[in-house]
Parts: structure tokens; sequence; C-alpha cells
């Protein structure tokens, strides 16, 4: 049986995604994250995809690959000079944020908006 086009549609809406928003050390961070990237491939055959965000952090914006784990959010990048950037919100909504090239960590808050 086929999904009449109107549900597909609304699906795969930005409705899906979750908006993470962040006050890290007086920085503002926000991100979103849609959980239809993380569905498992419909055929073997399929390419892997690879889940991305755009970070707004201040008034920087940067691409980065979400992360759910659980209750866990957060997102990986690239920083500068190669440098490996990670942000993790926990359960209760602290967070961290680690720039371990640059000595950068950033700690905070977290809310997952719908």
């Amino acid at each position: 049986m086929r999904m009449p086009a109107l549900l597909c549609a609304t699906m795969a809406s930005p409705m899906m995604a979750e908006v993470v928003s962040c006050d890290l050390s007086g920085v503002p961070v926000r991100f979103e994250i849609d959980r239809t990237q993380f569905a498992p491939a419909i055929n073997q055959n399929e390419p892997t995809q690879r889940c991305a965000t755009t970070v707004q952090m201040g008034n920087a914006a940067f691409p980065a690959e979400p992360i759910i784990m659980g209750d866990v959010r957060g997102f990986w990048a690239e920083g500068m000079g190669g440098s490996d950037v990670m942000m993790v919100m926990q359960s209760d909504g602290s967070a961290v944020y680690a720039d371990t090239r640059a000595g950068e960590r950033l700690t905070g808050t977290c809310e997952v908006l719908q």
C-alpha cells in the first residue's frame, strides 16, 4: 500500500527536527537535529548518509554532525586548523563545548525546543 503524498511530505517536514538552544558561558548556541537523518537505510545498497546540521554560535555559523545518544544531544565539527570541536548536552540540560586544540572550553545549559 502506498502512502499518500501529503503524509509523506508531512513526515519529512522540519517539524521532525529538534531545535537545541544553549547558553554556553554567555555565548548563544543553536542547532537542529533532524531525527529522520538517523533512520536506517531502506536498501542495503544505499550509500551511507552523513547527518548534518548548521550550528549558529554567537555571530558565527558552521557545519557540524549532530549527535543523539539516548537523552544526550550535541554535535561534532572540524574546528580551525583541523581540530575537533564537540558540544554535548546531558539529559539534565547541562552542556560542555570543547575545542581541545584551541584550549577552549565553555559550559552552560541547553534546552530542546520542539
